[in-house]
């Protein structure tokens, strides 16, 4: 085989490698996933939490994706990459899914007895190609059937939440009656590269609600990548997002 005969088949395999990889409205991605860089300073593992299996290296149970309308295909623990030990949740975000609203997450619920202080973790974006303005990152905190469920949600709802919104968008993203939204940032995701994050939950429920959450049933906890107000025509959209030692907790 010639030089210039092997350069053909090679860029034909790096094009079918990018075909398989997925893409959004019948279009693949016009990039491969990046791999992720090793986050920044040390990692302390995700121990002493309330999630069980924080770091998804015992597999998937007990998380889960939810399956109402609005979302998409389910995670996959996915050894490809790691913010700690060897495996992650993974989100592929695909336009090709369709609708005007679309979720793609990994979820837990825990029953502790008092309402947790922070909640930590890692992700990673190794593909990002944003084709509709309110494509973006979150994490979600639902409080159900609490005794302090506010009386502007009372009789609309039984439960009430805070939206953590990591990156992808600078504007309010959704409006939901009881919901409150915090921007950890207003940026586009840093692609390649694994990003800390934390916050004083309980801290932010007092702020934003009036006072932490309290007597309640459950909290469901979501980590997601998404779309929402979606326009049809749009340009296609592919995102792979990685989601890593989660903690939900004690302050350490």
């Amino acid at each position: 085989m010639s030089a210039r005969t092997a350069a053909v088949a090679l860029l034909a395999a790096l094009a079918l490698a990018a075909a398989c990889a997925g893409g959004g409205d019948g279009v693949a991605p016009t990039s491969l996933p990046l791999a992720c860089a090793p986050p920044a300073g040390a990692v302390a593992p995700a121990e002493g939490g309330l999630f069980a299996n924080p770091s998804f290296e015992e597999g998937r149970e007990p998380w889960i994706s939810l399956d109402t309308e609005a979302w998409g295909p389910p995670f996959e623990v996915s050894d490809r990459q790691a913010a700690d030990g060897t495996h992650s949740a993974a989100l592929a975000l695909r336009s090709q899914d369709g609708g005007s609203a679309r979720v793609y997450g990994v979820v837990q619920e825990v029953t502790p007895e008092e309402f947790p202080e922070v909640l930590s973790g890692y992700y990673c974006v190794a593909r990002w190609e944003k084709g509709t303005p309110l494509q973006y990152l979150q994490f979600v905190i639902i409080v159900f059937d609490a005794a302090t469920l506010p009386d502007e949600v009372r009789g609309q709802a039984t439960n009430y939440q805070i939206r953590y919104l990591l990156a992808g968008v600078s504007q309010q993203p959704t409006n939901i009656s009881n919901a409150r939204y915090v921007f950890v940032t207003q940026e586009e995701p840093a692609v390649g590269t694994w990003v800390h994050f934390e916050r004083n939950v309980r801290e932010d429920f007092e702020q934003l609600w009036g006072e932490a959450p309290r007597d309640f049933s459950k909290l469901r906890i979501l980590f997601e990548t998404r779309w929402d107000q979606r326009a049809p025509g749009a340009d296609p959209s592919a995102a792979d997002v990685y989601y890593d030692n989660l903690y939900l907790g004690p302050a350490r």
